[in-house]
Order: structure tokens, then sequence, then C-alpha cells
């Protein structure tokens, strides 16, 4: 191999990994909250009210994505009743509804309020609000592996109760990056919704 190819490759070898760094540390542009308190393993946030894509599929943790995000992204490229390409924020959120059902939501740009949101022209994806609410959330990263996201629940509901704090509804598996990020670089959370 000729000496300028082999300096090429070196050098994208010690760039890549600087730029996926890079990549993964940029925060993504999530919705506006309030952390209320920290507590011990999770932070208590406060949430306004949020305009969601959604559509709900069946099957394990493991397909929820692969059977809800082609109806989602569909959406927000354009298969909607005005044709527009809409913005979304981070993150994506998945909320168990029965024994092998699924909500999957997209967060929809702050800026657009719900009369804004062009109706969905697939049967299987709706668009509503979300009242304000309470959550607490507990950050973790790595992968998107069921077991973790099982054991990071169990562990936010646990702490939670602790705190004095009343569980009133399922955990939410939130994913803020792309599935290209490393999984050790990327940001996950699980929200409970709470009250006092």
């Amino acid at each position: 191999m000729p000496l300028f190819k082999l300096k090429y490759w070196i050098l994208i070898g010690m760039l890549l990994p600087l730029a996926l760094i890079v990549l993964a540390l940029v925060r993504p542009n999530g919705p506006d909250y309030q952390v209320v308190e920290r507590g011990d393993g999770f932070e208590l946030r406060a949430y306004g009210p949020l305009r969601v894509a959604e559509t709900r599929v069946e099957g394990d943790f493991a397909v929820v994505d692969e059977r809800a995000y082609p109806h989602l992204l569909g959406y927000i490229r354009g298969e909607n009743g005005g044709a527009r390409k809409m913005p979304i924020l981070a993150p994506a959120l998945a909320q168990r509804t029965g024994e092998h059902a699924w909500l999957v939501q997209f967060v929809m740009a702050q800026e657009y309020p719900l009369s804004m949101l062009p109706q969905p022209t697939h049967p299987a994806v709706t668009v509503r609000e979300l009242p304000q609410r309470l959550l607490a959330v507990r950050r973790s990263g790595g992968d998107w592996d069921p077991a973790r996201w099982r054991q990071d629940a169990e562990g936010l509901m646990d702490a939670v109760v602790q705190a004095g704090l009343a569980p009133i509804g399922e955990p939410i598996f939130a994913r803020y990056n792309a599935a290209f990020v490393p999984g050790v670089l990327r940001r996950n959370e699980v929200m409970l919704p709470v009250e006092r």
C-alpha cells in the first residue's frame, strides 16, 4: 500500500471516533421542561403540553421500532394532509399499553400548535396533544436492550415510591439518538408519570 494511502487511513481512523463523540455529545433538541427536584437516582421534571404523532403496534420490545417507525417517519416526511415535512424533537417515546401492545410517539416541534399539524393520511397514525405532566426520569446510556430497560424501569419505580411519589402510569422509554450512534454514546431515559 502506498504511503500516502496509509496516512489517509490512519487520519480517518483518528478522526472518526472524535466525530462520533462530538455527534453524541451535542444535546438533541428536546421538549422544554423544568427540573422540580432531584431524587435518589432520578430527576423530577415538569413538562408542559406536548404535541405528538403516534401509532399503536403489537409485538415484543425488540420489534416495536421496526413496526412503528415506518408509519411515523412517513407522516413527518409528508404522508399527511398537507404533504408537508414536519420537524420533530428528540426523544422518540415508547410505552407499553398491554402485554404485547405499545404506543410509540414522535414529539412534534413546539412551535406547531395542534391546529397547525396536518392530519395523517395513514390510518395507523394519529396526532394529539398530551397534557402537562410530572415525570420522574432516570437517564442511562448503552444499547436498547430490553433487559436493561426493564431493570431501569423497576429501579425508577422503586426510587419513586421510596421518595413518596405515586406512579400513575406505565414507564415510558425515551430514545434520543439515531441507531448509528454507538451504544456507549447514546442517551436513553426511562420516564414515569407520577403525582405527589
